[in-house]
């Protein structure tokens, strides 16, 4: 030991040293930092049973202390009866050596078959590195010799004038991982751009054929959803590159040659620069059919049997073709099993559009290039990087991939109608580049322009052109205003990391300190609520849900009195990060595409090794919605007496703010007699359009809405008044329905997943199971009766609907008697059809307990949206400008969890502070 030490800097100087009150630990070598205080601790582990056990279980042994001082072993070293019981290495670390007042930053823990280097600042998240001798020499690589000589030499440690080597090496990590996500932006970009435009130009192939068109008629394509489309197919390879990366999560069976020969994604970036020549090869469609398979696989699965196919065609080239087989087929070697996947990602449903197109292995290639290498001439501005690498997946963090995606969710797809044309400010230095925001104008615009108000571009010969995108062109950019108009930022991770750490401070001391034990702190832990009312791509839910993770392991292994062994740490980790994520997280975005981003984010992040029979996939669907956290009704009401109160009265309802009525499903209505919601109740702020301009342009109609205004705001008579407590006592009582409903429908579509310290409680369901749920019991669309949900959000929609009331549609604005009448259409009557009665299939849901369905008609009879919008056509408008404005109620989403926790006592990670106004 003593010579090996010096072949790495080390001076031997073997010695008890303080590790706090009365401990003293055996250290072979110290070193101090500039302010005297330890720096660096060599310290030793012994295995006399098992030379190559972990090192962290190996006991200290007395012997190690008798060796250096007739002094008896400290008692607190001690682990049960006896002298010669001692704690190991790894109690030791946490306990003594990392806790005493002025711990050292670096620890080497020796031992013949490996060695540890063990930072303070990240131990308590378990990460350290492992040097294993055996390993090393076996592979006599001559690299890893020298890193290791590097890595765990005193000087890399030792550097008193700044940054240790490992700290600079780290900070260059960051760096390069901020290169590599500023390439997979340029990437994705095009690679969204590709695959949009040979979908539109195979489809407009198509329509052409019956004289149609995709651009103009019933054949049009919408711009938005073949964006989106494209997005979820890059979604897709994305997970697939992560799993890969990954074999240890059991998701992807790496370890069988026939999937990584035959089926696995990283097969087919063997390929991406392998040079296509032939027009047979570029216009093939193997890598489609390829990528096809493999989609297909992730999501239905595959027996044994069923991967003989593949598995016996290794050698399979870019036209399709087979090469003779060499030698006999080894079947059993080349069997591997894979269990569904069953997910929304690879949902094939999820993709009508690109399931009629036949990707070419040109676009394909080009796509998996763009992915799996960083960009030629640069890894982002001001890097100066020209050598291209390939991308490690297994490297790159889940913040680093938030940022490329949500760089993105500002940008949407569209088609040029005629040639465009790219204009930019006169004073811009450059030209715009395709991450930047584009300005299009069309050819006779264009002569508007000035000469330095032209982009121009360099053709083949170095000729100045116009940067002109031709008719017909898919274009996914960053146009006009876009930004501003989505307010879609992403939030560095440093920061994200500091404002979590934070408000969990907050939170440990506000929630957690006060309870009485550690296994208290835990379960505390595990009932909080993470809400993130602007979700973009999580990042802020997955920092949070990692520092939690680590916080719960914390309490959970005091409370049992038991060390989570190093080498386990990272697996239990990651399966509470899945336990918080599937159970605990809950958002909103307006952004829908930023939705399914959060959903592939969270899962990605919480990644967890998992049964190989039945993968756990977490389902989001009662967690995170699409809606404007800014824009909805909420549980406020006010005493009837002030609706009738006159315009100018003090007690008039426009004269107070209404009182929060929190919902206690646990001892019955909250609303109090005689009080009415606010969302029944006119305002003085619906449908005012104060702009000048606008009041410019359309006078005559603004006069129309301003009356409409004043007489809708007009005092309430007592009849009408009785009307509206009337409805209020409904609405309380399909409120308390609603929760009641939404927990059960909860508890029914969560599966089980134990964690350390805590065992798996529920029934497993499927995917599909979940979504009929979901679709049928809460927004009841397999039924012709609406559910509880559905006649409150359209309630609240039609409220809400009034203050964005086109002005081009003014005449079809309800007059008070009007949107009385509908209310009560909707809260209060049966809107049956008549003659032949409802089938009982037709009023429930087909995951319902038919029981509970008849109850629910007997107490509040059947309504039929179809049939009610049929007779109140305004009904269905109201929710069209409702869910165009994206109107989001969080008392009623989350009606179930909102009056038990609440978002005053959740852990709310992103601004605005405030769910709504």
């Amino acid at each position: 030991m003593r010579e090996l030490l010096s072949v790495f800097g080390f001076e031997y100087h073997a010695r008890r040293l303080p590790a706090g009150e009365d401990v003293e630990i055996p250290v072979l070598a110290e070193y101090t930092g500039a302010d005297g205080h330890p720096l660096l601790w060599v310290v030793q582990a012994i295995p006399l049973d098992d030379p190559e056990s972990d090192p962290l279980e190996v006991p200290l042994h007395a012997e190690q202390f008798r060796s250096l001082s007739a002094a008896p072993v400290p008692r607190a070293l001690h682990d049960g009866e006896g002298e010669h019981a001692l704690i190991d290495w790894q109690t030791a670390l946490s306990r003594h050596i990392l806790a005493q007042p002025h711990p050292p930053r670096w620890v080497i823990l020796a031992s013949p078959r490996q060695w540890l280097l063990i930072d303070r600042t990240k131990y308590a998240r378990s990460r350290l590195l492992r040097f294993d001798w055996v390993e090393l020499f076996s592979r006599r690589e001559t690299d890893a010799l020298r890193a290791t000589s590097v890595l765990l030499h005193r000087e890399s440690l030792t550097d008193h004038d700044g940054q240790s080597l490992l700290d600079q090496l780290e900070d260059n990590a960051h760096k390069h991982a901020y290169g590599v996500s500023e390439d997979l932006k340029y990437a994705l970009r095009e690679a969204i751009e590709l695959l949009g435009n040979e979908a539109a130009a195979q489809l407009e192939a198509r329509a052409q054929q019956h004289k149609k068109s995709i651009y103009q008629g019933e054949e049009r394509l919408d711009p938005e959803q073949l964006s989106l489309e494209c997005l979820r197919y890059m979604y897709r390879l994305l997970f697939l590159f992560y799993i890969e990366a990954r074999p240890e999560l059991g998701y992807a069976p790496m370890n069988a040659p026939s999937y990584l020969g035959g089926y696995s994604l990283e097969r087919l970036r063997d390929l991406e620069m392998v040079p296509l020549t032939r027009p047979d090869e570029q216009n093939g469609r193997y890598l489609h059919d390829s990528l096809n398979m493999l989609f297909a696989l992730v999501h239905h699965g595959s027996e044994n049997d069923e991967a003989d196919h593949r598995a016996a065609q290794p050698g399979l080239d870019l036209e399709g073709q087979a090469p003779e087989p060499t030698g006999q087929h080894d079947a059993t070697a080349s069997r591997f099993r894979m269990a569904r996947l069953q997910s929304h990602l690879f949902d094939p449903e999820r993709t009508p559009l690109l399931n009629r197109v036949v990707f070419t292995n040109q676009t394909l290639q080009r796509v998996i290039q763009l992915m799996s290498l960083s960009r030629e001439g640069g890894g982002g501005r001001g890097q100066g990087r020209r050598r291209r690498g390939r991308i490690s997946y297994a490297r790159l963090g889940i913040n680093q991939l938030g940022a490329v995606y949500e760089a993105l969710l500002s940008y949407r797809g569209f088609f040029a109608r005629e040639d465009l044309y790219e204009v930019k400010k006169k004073d811009a230095k450059s030209n715009p580049g395709p991450l930047e925001t584009g300005y299009f104008v069309t050819a006779e615009a264009l002569e508007d322009y000035d000469e330095e108000e032209r982009v121009y571009d360099r053709d083949e010969l170095g000729q100045r052109v116009l940067r002109r995108h031709p008719r017909g062109k898919f274009l996914y950019r960053l146009a006009g205003r876009d930004r501003e108009k989505s307010a879609s930022y992403y939030t560095p991770e440093v920061l994200t990391r500091s404002l979590v750490k934070y408000a969990l401070r907050e939170l440990r001391c506000e929630q957690l300190d006060p309870l009485p034990d550690d296994a208290a702190r835990a379960e505390r832990i595990l009932r909080l609520t993470l809400c993130e009312p602007a979700m973009g791509s999580a990042a802020f839910i997955n920092e949070a849900i990692d520092q939690l993770a680590d916080l719960y392991l914390e309490y959970a292994q005091s409370a049992r009195d038991e060390r989570i062994p190093q080498a386990d740490y990272a697996r239990e980790k990651q399966r509470v990060k899945m336990y918080l994520a599937d159970h605990n997280v809950f958002g909103v975005d307006m952004n829908p595409v930023a939705v399914e981003l959060v959903e592939v984010s969270l899962w990605l992040a919480a990644l967890a090794e998992t049964d190989a029979d039945h993968p756990h996939v977490p389902w989001f669907g009662l967690q995170l919605r699409t809606g404007n956290s800014l824009i909805g009704a909420r549980r406020e009401s006010w005493p009837a007496h002030r609706l009738t109160c006159g315009a100018n009265a003090p007690e008039r309802w426009t004269r107070h703010a209404p009182e929060h009525r929190p919902l206690d499903p646990e001892q019955g209505t909250a609303l109090p007699e005689g009080h009415v919601w606010h969302f029944l109740v006119p305002d003085p702020g619906m449908a005012h359009y104060n702009d000048k301009t606008v009041k410019k342009r359309e006078p005559d109609a603004i006069k129309v809405i301003d009356a409409w205004r004043r007489a809708f705001n007009k005092p309430f008579d007592r009849e009408d008044a009785e009307r509206l407590q009337v409805l209020s006592r409904r609405i309380d009582e399909l409120w308390h329905q609603h929760a009641r409903e939404l927990a059960d429908l909860r508890q029914r579509t969560t599966d089980p997943w134990d964690i350390f310290g805590q065992p798996a409680r529920g029934q497993r369901s499927s995917i599909d199971y979940k979504d009929r749920a979901l679709a049928g019991e809460l927004y009841a669309e397999y039924q012709k009766n609406a559910s509880a949900y559905r006649r409150l959000r359209l309630a609240m929609d039609y409220w809400c609907a009034l203050w964005f009331w086109p002005i081009g549609e003014h005449a079809d604005l309800p007059d008070r008697e009007d949107f009385l009448f509908e209310l009560e259409s909707l809260l209060l009557g049966d809107i049956i059809p008549v003659g032949k009665p409802y089938e009982t299939e037709d009023l429930f849901a087909p995951t319902q307990n038919p029981d509970a369905g008849r109850r629910f008609i007997d107490r509040f009879g059947v309504v039929d949206l179809k049939r009610l919008f049929g007779q109140f056509p305004r009904l269905e408008k109201a929710q069209d400008i409702a869910e165009a404005r994206r109107v989001f109620h969080w008392e009623l989403e989350f009606a179930d969890w909102w009056p038990v926790r609440g978002m005053d006592r959740a852990v709310q990670c992103d601004v605005p502070g405030c769910p709504y106004p």
